[in-house]
């Protein structure tokens, strides 16, 4: 049976463009909120991870938009060292699923709360997405996710490796140094520099300026928490022309 391997951090810190890299190894195999209901309900359980529970997506199981959106899905079942799903919100549920899960491996990704709150912010005010949460929400739930991440015990904080938004996306070298982390083999920086491409050309989007936002999230964020966990990961890497960039 593969370790169980966890993606969690907020909503709109990045957990669906990493899941995307994760998949990439094949001695990995991640669902995109594949159990995003039982999580939910605190149903989830190791059998939910079985070979023959995994790769049957049934109905009850995820929502619209999640699932295993991965090809050859027995083979990479049967090769892979972790298997496991993204939920961006487990924070809420950690009790049970450390309880479930003694043994797993959970990543969590934080990113900056004036970027979430702004991400929240945008998706709020898209008349094209159905998105009903504000920069308030975002703000609440980025806070909440920090503070019972950075309350958790120094036994429990062995089991996750932390990475920084800002910086795992930066290079191929990067990324690679997340696989080294979880002791795989690094991929070739050519496979990975269309995510590093991709994150560039984000990070240089420009997006409505709000002060009233940006003050509001300076006042109310948990800064000590973040500061608690940022210092839980490795430095940045420098960037070389290794990266392929």
């Amino acid at each position: 049976m593969p370790q169980h391997l966890f993606l969690s951090g907020t909503a709109r810190a990045g957990t669906s463009a990493l899941v995307n890299i994760l998949n990439q190894h094949n001695h990995i195999l991640i669902g995109q909120e594949r159990y995003f209901k039982k999580f939910r309900q605190n149903r989830i359980s190791p059998a939910h991870f079985e070979k023959d529970r995994f790769l049957d997506v049934r109905e009850g199981d995820t929502h619209a938009h999640g699932g295993l959106f991965v090809p050859q899905r027995p083979r990479r079942y049967d090769n892979a060292v972790y298997v496991g799903d993204k939920y961006p919100p487990m924070f809420r549920h950690l009790d049970h699923v450390l309880s479930e899960f003694p043994k797993a491996r959970h990543i969590y990704i934080l990113r900056n709360p004036l970027s979430v709150a702004e991400s929240y912010e945008a998706r709020f005010r898209n008349p094209d997405d159905d998105w009903t949460l504000d920069w308030r929400a975002g703000l609440a739930a980025w806070n909440d996710s920090v503070a019972r991440i950075a309350a958790l015990t120094q036994a429990q904080l062995q089991q996750f490796t932390f990475v920084q938004y800002e910086d795992i996306y930066a290079s191929p070298r990067a990324i690679n140094a997340l696989f080294t982390r979880l002791g795989l083999s690094n991929l070739e920086p050519e496979t990975l520099a269309p995510f590093a491409e991709k994150f560039a050309g984000l990070n240089s989007k420009l997006v409505p300026r709000r002060d009233d936002i940006r003050a509001q999230v300076a006042r109310e964020a948990d800064w000590a928490a973040y500061k608690q966990l940022c210092a839980l990961m490795p430095p940045p890497l420098q960037d070389t022309a290794e990266d392929g960039r």
